[in-house]
């Protein structure tokens, strides 16, 4: 456990970067299909099946998506790192051991009533 949450924290940043730069690799195809948008008037014309018809332009809009879909991944992968490092250090606070101490001990109470339930709860503090 103590070793394995530095594991996962290096992979949450791992993941990070790498998604950091898939999404610049997105923006950089996004940006030149804009260039060519932005060159002339009927540039990013658009077909019935909703296609550029340049096709230049429709290969850096289906590349910007892809890396997209990466990007997006990758910060999936991110995020489930994060949660299982974050599990491991709350594990390694008291390894083999419950808490030091419950704040707040309780009692529930369920009683049959011929109706139904009566739960109760009592807080001792």
């Amino acid at each position: 456990m103590h070793n394995g949450k530095w594991l996962t924290a290096a992979g949450v940043a791992a993941f990070t970067v790498v998604a950091a730069t898939e999404h610049r690799l997105s923006r950089r195809d996004w940006n030149s299909l804009l260039t060519i948008c932005r060159s002339d008037r009927d540039a990013c014309a658009v077909g019935a099946d909703g296609r550029y018809l340049r096709p230049d332009a429709e290969a850096l809009y289906q590349r910007s998506r892809e890396y997209d879909r990466r990007a997006n991944r990758w910060l999936v992968g991110a995020q489930l790192s994060l949660i299982a490092t974050t599990a491991l250090f709350i594990i390694d606070l008291n390894p083999g051991q419950g808490p030091e101490n419950i704040p707040f001990p309780a009692d529930l109470a369920v009683s049959p009533l011929p109706n139904g339930a009566a739960v109760g709860l009592r807080i001792a503090f």
